[in-house]
């Protein structure tokens, strides 16, 4: 387990989605962590109207409200 860091709520069938997540946020080509940071926000609203739990979403004063997001 060297080189790992435990994470509470977290499997580990998801760690190899969560490397390539913060793979993509450490991209170099300035556009690509912007598209993973707008789809993140897309599936956390999609998954907010339609009656999953919300997590720490950031605050909507900035970002549309959850009637213009996908549900």
């Amino acid at each position: 387990m060297a080189g790992t860091v435990p994470m509470i709520g977290l499997s580990p069938a998801e760690l190899p989605w969560i490397r390539k997540l913060v793979a993509l946020l450490r991209h170099p080509d300035p556009t690509v962590p912007e598209l993973a940071r707008q789809a993140l926000l897309y599936v956390s609203r999609a998954a907010e109207c339609a009656g999953a739990s919300p997590l720490a979403l950031p605050s909507r004063s900035r970002e549309q409200p959850c009637k213009k997001s996908p549900c």
